[in-house]
């Protein structure tokens, strides 16, 4: 008997790739051509890390989400996607018009260790001990359940509307089923980023340096699902600050696709653990991964 047909889902039938090296995988722009040949993240200003540690320099990716109705949405899996303008713009809402110094991945603590991701900074002498400072962090989201490094080959090999192709022949070679399997890791938004708030929020509270989270608006609509923290109101005091950006479908003049702001919302470390520690979503996802990594060792 003669199999039946796979039935593609959309996945199968959209590039998965969105952006590489900063720009819509399809571009006609010379600065495209240009920042591709030299494989540089244009949002870090450098070669792409990714590239360099994994091969790929895809910054984001298409997915259509079950739990999002089934449309296709774009997703950053770069963490420099968010560097920029969104780093830029808790830079400029704590310090205003003054000048400051951006650092980069600055350990806070040793032991345990602590990093994170920039730390401004500038001399003045009213702050405490003279300077003024904050910590940033910068959350994307990682891939699950698959890989779209076939898409990606055939992308560097100038045949992109043959990227189907190449999954089929990944399968064959590996000997699997001939399937896009890839998708979006929203399950790592609380384990990494929810969890990474309070470890790196109890620390700067008891050294009195304000949090800035910059995440695609997404990823922190996704967080908010699980752990409803109250948002303080304007001029309240406040420890953490939550700043997302995220696709508005638009181009900038040079083919970049744009990453505009969409909302800043405040809350104090407290208010944010409470929400942790007593939401019922939160703690059924906690139970439930801790649940698995009991599982995948025992079958170790």
């Amino acid at each position: 008997m003669t199999p039946r047909p796979r039935r593609p889902s959309l996945r199968d039938t959209r590039f998965p790739i969105v952006e590489a090296y900063g720009f819509p995988s399809d571009s006609l722009s010379p600065q495209a051509q240009e920042t591709w040949d030299r494989q540089l993240c244009p949002f870090s200003g450098v070669r792409c890390e990714k590239k360099r540690q994994y091969d790929y320099g895809y910054c984001s990716v298409t997915y259509a989400a079950q739990w999002d109705k089934g449309i296709p949405h774009n997703y950053a899996v770069c963490d420099h996607r968010l560097d920029g303008e969104p780093i830029a713009w808790a830079v400029r809402d704590h310090f205003g018009s003054e000048e400051a110094t951006l650092v980069p991945e600055v350990m806070a603590l040793s032991s345990p260790r602590l990093n994170v991701d920039y730390v401004a900074y500038r001399e003045d002498p009213t702050a405490l001990e003279g300077v003024d400072l904050i910590a940033i962090e910068a959350q994307a989201i990682d891939l699950r359940g698959g890989s779209v490094a076939p898409a990606w080959r055939a992308w560097e090999d100038g045949l992109p509307d043959q990227w189907r192709r190449y999954f089929t022949d990944e399968a064959e070679r590996n000997k699997r089923d001939d399937k896009i399997s890839y998708g979006i890791n929203t399950g790592n938004v609380h384990k990494r980023l929810g969890t990474q708030v309070v470890a790196k929020g109890e620390f700067l509270k008891q050294v009195q340096v304000p949090l800035y989270v910059v995440t695609q608006h997404r990823i922190l609509e996704q967080l908010r699902a699980r752990v409803d923290f109250d948002v303080v109101r304007d001029g309240e005091p406040w420890d953490i600050t939550f700043v997302s950006f995220d696709y508005d479908g638009t181009t900038q003049p040079n083919g970049q696709l744009v990453f505009s702001f969409r909302e800043a919302v405040r809350t104090t470390y407290l208010q944010y653990l409470h929400a942790l520690t007593t939401s019922r979503n939160a703690l059924e996802f906690v139970r439930s991964d801790f649940i698995a990594r009991v599982r995948e060792k025992a079958a170790k």
